[in-house]
């Protein structure tokens, strides 16, 4: 005949079981962390790749302007259901740039998508690159922390895309 399990039997059961059941919960919520974590890097860098390609939409939008409106120094562009007009500063080839020397880039980035330098919650660092090989422009690169960026050449409007 089976003994009935004592108090100290049914306790140890008990622990155990609760021991199994919080490592269950504890590797669920890992796995759904790491999932959580690299959604969030997949967003990141698409909406960084939609922001580089509205950079360079733009860019030739102002220098299609530039053409039409028969090469003045600023291209006034009027915004869509709206009679806000937004200036933009191009140089002698018709491509967006800034005449000043300190934070060039920031503020071509400014001209032409109007935002803070923020992708989701990443950083865009704005940096210009000195290249000997470009006379009569600059060459921005615009970069998140994972590693991503794109180039911006003044002097012939062209944005590369490294992913």
């Amino acid at each position: 005949m089976e003994k009935a399990p004592n108090y100290t039997d049914k306790k140890q059961r008990s622990m155990i079981e609760f021991i199994v059941v919080v490592v269950i919960v504890a590797i669920m919520m890992k796995l759904l962390v790491d999932v959580f974590f690299s959604q969030q890097v997949k967003i990141t860098n698409t909406a960084f790749v939609g922001l580089a390609q509205s950079f360079t939409s733009k860019v030739n939008v102002v220098h299609g302007q530039w053409l039409m409106d028969k090469q003045p120094n600023t291209v006034v562009l009027n915004r869509l259901n709206s009679n806000t007009r937004e200036f933009i500063r191009v140089n002698e080839m018709g491509w967006v740039d800034n005449e000043y020397t300190s934070l060039a880039c920031h503020q071509i980035w400014q001209q032409v998508l109007a935002m803070p330098l923020q992708v989701v919650k990443s950083k865009i660092i704005a940096i210009e690159i000195k290249d000997n090989s470009i006379k009569n422009g600059r060459l921005c690169r615009y970069s998140i922390a994972n590693g991503q960026y794109f180039y911006y050449r003044s002097d012939t409007g062209k944005v590369k895309q490294v992913n």
